[in-house]
């Protein structure tokens, strides 16, 4: 080790003062991009282990309350009826009749439905658009919707008055619904 330092001090000495000074300051922008990396390496290691840590609080946090969360579940599958609840095509049939009852179904363009399947439930979406549909017409459906709840929800409603006539309005409308599985109570 003493040999090599004694090496590049011959080495530094033979240089001139230009090629001293501009071999120090390469090593200086070596060191300061270095210490920039490992700055930014330091900082978001030290991101990392805030998100996890506030990550660990909120797990123990539901870990706590498992028990109650469960007990509130089993409350409300009590009183749910499996029999109530909505398959896919049993949803739009449903809403094609809500519509129909309204008097929308001439004025109103059903999507076709999404499923998600799950282990206690399978949901289902679809999305309504109403064209010019009357103020009154939309209420009378949002009423019948309304019923249908908790087996039917309105997960968005997005209403614009119509360009050609402001008193009409173009509505859509994302629905679900959760099929409950019979075997998962």
């Amino acid at each position: 080790m003493q040999a090599r330092l004694q090496q590049i001090l011959h080495i530094l000495r033979r240089l001139t003062v230009r090629e001293q000074l501009l071999s120090v300051l390469f090593i200086a922008v070596m060191l300061f991009i270095w210490a920039g990396t490992w700055l930014n390496r330091a900082g978001e290691w030290n991101d990392n282990r805030k998100a996890t840590t506030a990550s660990l609080s909120e797990q123990a946090l539901w870990l706590e309350r498992a028990e109650t969360y469960a007990q509130s579940a089993r409350v409300v599958m009590e009183k749910l009826d499996s029999s109530k609840t909505f398959g896919a095509t049993q949803l739009s049939g449903r809403i094609d009749g809500l519509l129909r009852q309204s008097g929308l179904s001439a004025r109103a363009d059903i999507d076709p439905v999404k499923s998600k399947q799950g282990e206690i439930f399978n949901e289902h979406s679809l999305r309504v658009q109403l064209k010019r549909a009357s103020i009154a017409q939309y209420v009378q459906f949002n009423n019948l919707l309304l019923k249908e709840a908790p087996y039917i929800n309105q997960q968005s409603v997005t209403i614009k008055a119509n360009r050609r006539n402001p008193e009409e309005l173009d509505i859509r409308f994302e629905i679900a619904s959760l099929e409950l599985i019979p075997d998962s109570i």
